[in-house]
Parts: C-alpha cells; structure tokens; sequence
C-alpha cells in the first residue's frame, strides 16, 4: 500500500487480492490469485481513479517542469511556458485542474488549482523539491497499476 498526503494532495495505492480455490481435471487441488490494484491521486476532491492517460497527463506535467526548471534556473528572467488542463464532468458539478508554472522575483514553482463552477476551491504553490515528491509519488503509484483481468473457461 503506498499512501502520499501533501497539502490537500493525496496518492494512494491499494492491491486487493482475490483467491480461488478449485481442483484442476487431474483432480488436483489448486489456488489462483486475482490481483486488482486501485490507484487513486486526489487534489482537493479531484478525483482519479485509476485512469492512466490522467496519470501520465499530471506525471508528464511534473516532469516537463522540472526539465524545464533546472535548464532555467541559471537564467534570470526566462519563463517557463505551461499550462495543463484536466476536465471532470460530475453530474452537473463541473471541475477543472490546471497545472501552471508561475514566476515572481525570479523563482520558479508549479500552481495547481482546483476550479469548481466557476470559482476557485483550491490553490497550491509547489517548489521544485515538492514537485519532485509529487512525481515520485504518481509514478510509484502508476507502476502498481495492473492490467483487468480476464478469465477465459475452455471447454475441451
């Protein structure tokens, strides 16, 4: 189990495991395991479930900022263009993520907000270092996922 909890920012990973005891045709007794990973991040009710595109989406986003961060560090001045966008749809509770990447006085840090109806929830300003563990922590948790599972009976 892998649980990360940062500022309103939570990464879990749970494994659960199903056992199936049954005899095989030559009569012997066998026991199969069934493994269902859940792997949920949440920001502030921002909820994803096990979704690896929105995964990758956020761990990309982490990662281009840290690239792009340590390439502009010795760089006064120069900006650090981004800008992500995830979207969810909840039965007329719209909520939208956004991962930007702000300046001010020449220091560099990632903002997530969390915008619900039209108005800001929450709102978060990550160091590099902070950024760092939040990208470890989704990228533990996204090695943990596991294909679904499908049993196929064969009748000979």
């Amino acid at each position: 189990m892998i649980e990360f909890n940062f500022k309103g920012i939570s990464v879990s990973a749970m494994v659960e495991m199903e056992r199936y005891d049954y005899r095989d045709n030559s009569g012997h007794y066998k026991t199969r395991f069934n493994r269902n990973t859940l792997v949920t991040a949440n920001f502030w009710g921002f909820v994803i479930d096990n979704d690896l595109y929105e995964l990758a989406t956020v761990k990309s986003t982490l990662n281009y900022f840290m690239q792009a961060y340590w390439k502009r560090s010795s760089r006064a001045g120069s900006k650090i263009e981004l800008v992500t966008l995830l979207s969810h749809h909840n039965g007329g509770n719209p909520q939208e993520l956004y991962l930007v990447a702000r300046q001010k006085d020449g220091i560099h840090s990632l903002e997530i907000s969390l915008i619900e109806k039209r108005t800001s929830a929450a709102k978060i300003y990550l160091s590099g270092q902070e950024v760092i563990s939040l990208d470890i922590a989704i990228g533990k948790a996204i090695n943990l996922l596991t294909p679904v599972c499908k049993i196929i009976e064969v009748d000979i």
